[in-house]
């Protein structure tokens, strides 16, 4: 917490010096932050630099200072970024900050001035809807991991040849914490469709499981069978055994967390996937 609050005073105090730092950016320079879809699993950000000016920038390093993250996220190496061109420098996030503290959100960009001599300007970023989804799920991770560890399956239990679906047992463990996580419902995959009692595929599973320190384990069994036969699904597939839960906690966190089974439990699902498809594997 003392570290916490010792990066957010210090993040206080450039901030302050935003209206006039000591050096501004030049013109047609402009600095924001994004993230690509492979970004999510690396809990990484991009700060892109673009140039639209007539010479190349000489960047030599780049620090996203925000009030919703424990430690400042720096790209400390140099980067030429071409005239006319733009640069994205990824820098990866630390723990989140979950409080209700002030959003403050700023990126520290170092470079050569055209005569050579090193320069920092302090940006504001205005728009940073993608660090709010970052930080949301964050502090949503965070606060079911203090009610409860989530386990994916150690197998994925299936019989080839039956053409039935395969079952998953993702067992949820309460903590000794006070307050209670109630998974809500599961989601299907773009490879997988659950099945309900009736045999049906559906995308929403309800669950309704209420888990608190005096539950004990709770098991959430999933049935899954393919959404469609695809031959290029499995060759294609990115998020296909990245199981979706939608949860809510009693200290007010809702949302959708993400469970990934282990890569034998992946094999075997895709294997499970041709095998009822008729594919070959």
């Amino acid at each position: 917490m003392a570290r916490a609050i010792g990066v957010l005073l210090a993040l206080a105090v450039v901030l302050t010096g935003c209206s006039a730092p000591s050096t501004a950016l030049p013109a047609g320079i402009t600095v924001s932050v994004f993230q690509t879809r492979f970004d999510g699993a690396l809990h990484q950000l991009q700060i892109r630099v673009a140039n639209g000016t007539a010479d190349a920038l000489e960047v030599t390093g780049a620090t996203f200072e925000s009030s919703r993250f424990a430690e400042p996220a720096s790209f400390d190496r140099a980067q030429t970024v071409p005239a006319g061109s733009a640069r994205d420098l990824p820098v990866l996030l630390g723990d989140p900050e979950c409080g209700d503290e002030p959003i403050r959100d700023a990126v520290e960009l170092s470079f050569s001035r055209a005569d050579g001599s090193p320069a920092t300007a302090v940006v504001v970023l205005e728009e940073t809807d993608i660090v709010t989804a970052i930080n949301e799920k964050d502090c949503l991770d965070a606060a079911v991991a203090s009610h409860a560890t989530i386990t994916p399956p150690a197998a994925a239990s299936w019989t080839p040849g039956a053409g039935a679906p395969a079952q998953l047992d993702f067992t949820v463990t309460p903590t000794a914490a006070p307050g209670t996580l109630t998974v809500r419902s599961a989601r299907d995959t773009p490879l997988l469709s659950l099945v309900d009692d009736s045999g049906s595929h559906v995308t929403e599973l309800r669950l309704d499981a209420v888990i608190d320190a005096d539950s004990g384990a709770v098991l959430l069994r999933l049935l899954v069978e393919p959404s469609r036969c695809d031959p290029h699904a499995i060759a294609e597939d990115k998020q296909g055994t990245l199981f979706p839960f939608d949860v809510d906690t009693s200290d007010g966190r809702a949302g959708r967390i993400v469970v990934p089974v282990s890569d034998d439990v992946r094999s075997s699902l895709y294997d499970f996937f041709a095998d009822y498809c008729g594919l070959p594997y």
